[in-house]
C-alpha cells in the first residue's frame, strides 16, 4: 500500500513540508516499514521506532480517531448501505462532501488539545467538545500509565515547541488511521469511541463474521488520501 499508492499520491505535494505521524500497531512498526518511511519523510516521521515518538493511548490527539472516523460512521449507514459496492460509495461520498472550513477547523482543535493534555498534566481530556458536530462527548480512554504520561507530555512539549518556531506546523503533519467498516452497521469502538457517562446495559448479537472494508486515510490541512483494503 505504501508504495503502490501512498507515495505516488504524495507526487502531487511538497513532500518536503510534510511530516508523517502514525500510531504503534505492529504492522506500522516493522522494521522494513519503517525504513520505507524515512527513505520518503527522513526524520520528519512521528511514529513508535520512528525519529519522533508518537506516545502510546493517544487517540485524542489523533484527528482521524478525534473526528474522522466517528463523523464519517455517524453518516454512512444512514442510507443502509446492503452491499460493499454501496458501503463503499458512501464512504467515499461522505469524505468527499466535508468542506475545506471543516478540515480547517479539526487540524486548528489539534492545537488546542496540546494546551489543555499539556494543562492536566497529559492525561486524557475528560471532556471534549466538538463545535463542528454540536456534541458533547465524554472521553474516558484506557488508563495511562506513568510512563505513558510521559511520553505524551514530551511529545507536547515538542509540538508546541515546534509551533513556536513554524507557527503552521500542524497543518504540516499527515496524519494515518485505518478502520473498519463492517456491512450490518457495527461500529469498532477502537475507531469510534461515543461514551456516556452510564452504563447504557445493551446487549448485541452479531455474526461471528460479516463482510467489512478496511479503510485507510491520511489527512492533513490540505485534504485527505483515501485507500480502501
Amino acid at each position: 500500500m505504501i508504495t503502490n499508492f501512498f507515495i505516488p499520491e504524495l507526487n502531487n505535494h511538497d513532500v518536503q513540508e510534510l511530516w508523517f505521524q502514525q500510531d504503534g500497531a505492529t504492522c506500522h512498526t516493522t522494521r522494513a516499514t519503517i525504513d520505507l518511511l524515512k527513505d520518503t519523510f527522513g526524520d520528519r516521521l512521528i511514529s513508535r521506532f520512528g525519529p519522533v515518538n508518537c506516545p502510546p493511548k493517544s487517540c485524542d490527539l489523533t484527528p482521524l480517531d478525534y473526528f474522522l472516523w466517528g463523523y464519517v460512521k455517524s453518516l454512512v449507514y444512514a442510507a443502509k448501505p446492503q452491499t460493499l459496492d454501496h458501503l463503499e460509495d458512501n464512504i467515499r461520498r461522505v469524505i468527499a462532501d466535508i468542506r475545506p472550513q471543516m478540515w480547517e477547523k479539526v487540524i486548528e482543535n489539534w492545537t488546542s488539545r496540546l494546551d489543555c493534555i499539556r494543562a492536566s498534566r497529559a492525561s486524557h481530556m475528560p471532556e471534549i467538545i466538538f463545535k463542528i458536530c454540536q456534541v458533547i462527548y465524554s472521553q474516558f480512554g484506557l488508563a495511562i500509565h506513568q510512563n505513558d504520561h510521559q511520553a505524551r507530555r514530551r511529545f507536547v512539549e515538542w509540538a508546541q515547541n515546534e509551533i513556536a518556531v513554524v507557527p503552521d506546523f500542524h497543518k504540516r503533519i499527515l496524519s494515518s488511521d485505518e478502520a473498519h467498516f463492517w456491512l450490518n452497521g457495527y461500529v469498532n469502538k477502537q475507531n469510534c469511541r461515543k461514551w456516556r457517562e452510564a452504563n447504557p446495559q445493551v446487549h448485541a448479537e452479531t455474526p461471528l463474521h460479516t463482510e467489512k472494508l478496511t479503510v485507510w486515510c491520511a489527512l492533513w490541512a490540505g485534504g485527505i488520501l483515501l485507500q480502501k483494503r
